[in-house]
């Protein structure tokens, strides 16, 4: 059986087949304003309301050049 950890938000449980596994690496990842902070949030407080030791990594990739981009 897999132990499977909550994100907090009761309907993507439902969509994930009721959470996160235990162990698993999960990288939250999209456009800006989409809500990757807002899911953190909550599976990190949902952790904290389960015992768990928690920890969130935020940060920014910041593009040096735009070359790559066809004027």
């Amino acid at each position: 059986m897999v132990v499977r950890l909550s994100t907090g938000i009761h309907d993507l449980d439902l969509m994930i087949e009721g959470g996160v596994p235990e162990g698993f690496f999960v990288a939250v990842v999209g456009e800006p304003g989409t809500g990757k902070t807002i899911l953190s949030m909550h599976f990190i407080h949902q952790g904290i309301l389960d015992g768990d030791k928690c920890y969130i990594c935020n940060y920014q990739r910041r593009i040096k050049s735009r070359s790559w981009i066809r004027q």
